[in-house]
């Protein structure tokens, strides 16, 4: 039992040092995970000697993730048969719509991004791959509670997170955005995850038409983009992976 509770807080750590780019010193990892002090200095120290982890800042003793970390990283995504399909048409998509195109597949009740295309003149700072968000506020997120009643059913049967001042809290107001995507076949979040961003959404399935994936574009929020016409472009890109993972209609 001791050893579980020592590697889920191992995990903790990790995940909360790698949504931390500027660093996060050993108090504050005590402190946010709620780990007593001694125990989460043992774990950082394994964590070091593993090169798992590493100190950015020696004055200020700031902790940042390490090499091995991000080998561990890297290896998943080259070895994920969904993202070796989806990157050329996700690379098409971004140089079209010049936009940041997000890859994200929904983890433990949340959208968790696990590739993305910058263009070369990008605007605007956008999420690391990694992050994880709420379904609810973005338009990754939407599109799988539209094609996962069980999952939707889950996030109405808690509080809705407010995260800017145009996310969607009320229940009976996110359920009919959820029927427009069901009946557009796309996803929008306007400015409900970040105030300056505008992001457009689309599914992707598998060969047993299950929803595994949603594709996104993402960029600076504006009142005259014309949305259909760039949610068509993505749904377009969206049905093209689809296909290849053995989707038929």
């Amino acid at each position: 039992m001791a050893s579980s509770r020592a590697a889920k807080r191992t995990i903790q750590i990790l995940e909360l040092i790698s949504e931390k780019p500027k660093g996060i010193t050993l108090s504050e990892i005590s402190n946010e995970l709620d780990i007593p002090i001694s125990s989460t200095k043992d774990i950082i120290q394994s964590l070091l000697e593993l090169e798992m982890i590493e100190i950015i800042d020696k004055r200020s003793k700031l902790y940042g993730i390490g090499v091995k970390a991000y080998y561990i990283g890297s290896s998943f995504i080259r070895n994920t048969t969904i993202i070796d399909k989806a990157r050329v048409s996700i690379e098409k998509l971004g140089t079209v719509l010049n936009k940041t195109i997000f890859l994200g597949k929904e983890i433990n009740g949340k959208i968790t991004y696990i590739y993305k295309y910058e263009p070369e003149n990008l605007l605007v700072a956008t999420c690391p791959i990694g992050k994880r968000t709420f379904l609810h506020s973005t338009a990754l997120g939407k599109c799988f509670l539209a094609y996962n009643e069980e999952l939707l059913k889950k996030v109405l049967n808690k509080p809705l997170v407010k995260e800017t001042r145009f996310t969607i809290t009320d229940k009976d107001q996110l359920m009919e955005e959820i029927a427009k995507v069901r009946i557009n076949g796309y996803a929008v979040d306007r400015r409900e995850q970040a105030e300056h961003l505008l992001c457009i959404a689309a599914p992707i399935f598998d060969h047993s038409n299950k929803i595994v994936a949603a594709l996104s574009a993402s960029g600076l929020y504006k009142k005259n983009i014309d949305i259909e016409k760039e949610a068509s472009i993505i749904m377009k890109k969206a049905s093209e992976i689809s296909m290849k993972l053995g989707y038929r209609r």
